[in-house]
């Protein structure tokens, strides 16, 4: 007698839906208006097909991809965090191009359209660019205020410091603007006296990005320090810090 053995199949598997385009991160963080910018943006899901797409001022449109390719890996963070794919652009921004964050880029391919991602527009002529070295009070360079400057964390244990003199009775704004647009910066703000004292210090306000208002006692210069909370150094870790009196 044979004893004969019947093995299920299993049933075929239905191949994955592709998913649609995902922008992670767009830099650099803050596009002035009236100036030009190379847009780098990083995302998952782009087919090699794709368009992008600025909204928020009239004449806003299509742009031409200069460049797609996979994006460079970054130590301690994944694709669903930053992605593993890269669009370049050139972007115009006119001068009459709105400030704040009514302006966004969206990236379509075969399968779809990304959500819209959130571009931060500064005003025309008002942003300068980290200037090293910066990285200690004799170094810090002094700045007219107000101030919005472009930096980023690239290397470890890195800090950014800015001198400002101020007078009597002042009140200082700062704050940073990394995490909202999805930089991997997680910033911490410290303002000092001329004598190297905490004046104030603040980690997370808005989200993991600080903010901080302090009104001076005494007239002179100070020092705004932007630090980072992890041991992680990264291209990825931008921010647009503004310095403002009121």
């Amino acid at each position: 007698m044979f004893a004969w053995t019947v093995c299920a199949q299993e049933p075929p598997k239905t191949p994955a839906k592709p998913e649609p385009p995902i922008v992670r991160l767009v830099q650099p963080i803050g596009v002035e208006a009236g100036k030009s910018v190379r847009l780098k943006i990083r995302g998952q899901h782009f087919d090699g097909t794709n368009t992008v797409t600025v909204r928020g001022w009239e004449g806003a449109g299509t742009l031409a991809a200069l460049v797609q390719s996979e994006a460079k890996a970054v130590t301690g963070f994944d694709a669903t965090r930053i992605g593993d794919r890269l669009i370049e652009v050139e972007l115009v921004v006119p001068a009459s191009a709105p400030v704040g964050t009514n302006a966004a880029v969206v990236v379509s391919g075969a399968h779809g359209t990304s959500a819209p991602f959130p571009l931060l527009v500064l005003p025309a002529g008002s942003v300068t660019g980290e200037k090293e070295p910066n990285d200690g009070f004799r170094t810090a360079p002094g700045a007219p205020l107000p101030l919005r400057v472009r930096g980023a964390m690239e290397a470890k244990g890195d800090i950014d410091v800015f001198r400002v003199s101020l007078k009597a009775g002042t009140r200082l704004r700062a704050e940073v603007f990394a995490a909202r647009f999805q930089s991997t910066l997680d910033a911490i703000l410290t303002v000092y006296d001329e004598r190297f004292a905490v004046v104030s210090a603040v980690d997370d306000s808005v989200g993991r990005d600080p903010m901080l208002e302090v009104v001076v006692e005494e007239g002179g210069e100070y020092f705004v320090a932007v630090g980072y909370a992890n041991d992680l150094a990264a291209s990825t870790h931008e921010y647009v810090l503004v310095l403002e009196t009121r």
